[in-house]
């Protein structure tokens, strides 16, 4: 997308839930979805990232590969690697002291997953350590994340760690950038939701909004101020669509 402008609301990310919340026309619908519809916004895809460290100290490639393959499985990830016909790849890299495999492939469903393993053997400590990200994109509209994020939540009860994660919607609107229209639909449904608007940026590209609700049981600082919503709105040319990203606690995909 041309001329827009990322920015970076914070780098800490915590552990996030979806709730459910009412809207008109919206019920039992989960959070991001319903704001989605509030705002009469076309589905493009959901994007969640979660993650953290699973293991207080270094593994070898063996380890890592045993990891993988349990990943694959608890996702349902399908395909084999150099396989005809079937796409899923994985790709190990390994230095001094660091070994990480970044795996991909798609599941029954048609989601793309992309996770990738990292082992440390020094990190200032004398265990090391190995974490594991995920980013899992859907492209049909769906209900809600909790069925994608219990499985890896569940994963990471495995070791006895917890997971940050983050959740992001994207939809279209078949028009140009008007910045006046979409600042009133983001205040129609930031109203809906009882939310606080905590910052407004605003170029002739972009428009973006952090807020704070009641809805969202989490929530991250901005300065002093709490935060646990970010709505950001931008134009592409290519299209001729005006995209919309929905993220809590923050957007963490490119706009």
């Amino acid at each position: 997308m041309k001329n827009y402008r990322g920015f970076i609301l914070g780098a800490i990310i915590f552990t996030l839930l979806i709730p459910i919340f009412v809207l008109s026309e919206t019920k039992d619908k989960d959070l991001l979805i319903g704001l989605l519809e509030e705002m009469e916004a076309d589905f493009v895809e959901g994007d969640i990232n979660m993650g953290g460290v699973v293991m207080d100290k270094f593994v070898d490639e063996e380890e890592i590969k045993k990891i993988a393959k349990e990943i694959q499985d608890e996702l349902d990830i399908q395909g084999e690697e150099y396989v005809d016909g079937e796409f899923y790849w994985e790709d190990m890299t390994k230095e001094d002291e660091f070994i990480q495999l970044m795996g991909q492939g798609y599941d029954s469903s048609q989601n793309l997953i992309t996770f990738t393993i990292s082992s440390y053997e020094n990190l200032g400590n004398s265990h090391g350590e190995t974490s594991l990200f995920i980013n899992y994109i859907k492209r049909e509209k769906f209900i809600e994340f909790n069925d994608i994020i219990k499985k890896v939540e569940n994963f990471f009860d495995q070791y006895n760690k917890t997971i940050d994660i983050t959740t992001c919607i994207v939809g279209t609107f078949d028009e140009e950038l008007d910045l006046e229209k979409n600042k009133k639909r983001i205040l129609k449904a930031n109203k809906a939701i009882k939310g606080k608007i905590i910052e407004q940026y605003e170029d002739e590209d972009v428009l973006s909004y952090s807020i704070f609700t009641p809805y969202i049981d989490e929530h991250i600082y901005t300065g002093d101020k709490k935060m646990n919503l970010n709505i950001a709105v931008g134009y592409n040319e290519d299209e001729n669509k005006t995209y919309i990203w929905i993220g809590t606690p923050i957007i963490t995909i490119g706009y």
